[in-house]
């Protein structure tokens, strides 16, 4: 299983789960069973992928402007 978290605790992360494939210079990501993120903005970012995968891309663009939150779809970027 792939997951995200935090630069400042990527390693302490792989070591407490070993048998994840912890990933960096990723501020978010989804598994399609698990989705984590890389901080607090990563963390909105990801939350507004859930809103459009669960609820459309209308409603998470619609949220993001009612946030007043520049929406960073890619989480590689």
């Amino acid at each position: 299983t792939e997951v995200t978290t935090h630069w400042e605790d990527l390693d302490d992360l792989r070591r407490a789960y070993p048998a994840l494939k912890v990933r960096n210079q990723l501020r978010w990501m989804d598994t399609g069973r698990l989705i984590s993120s890389a901080g607090i903005s990563a963390g909105i970012d990801m939350s507004l992928h859930l809103v459009a995968r669960l609820a459309g891309t209308s409603l998470a663009e619609r949220t993001a402007r009612q946030l007043d939150f520049d929406w960073t779809r890619d989480p590689a970027a």
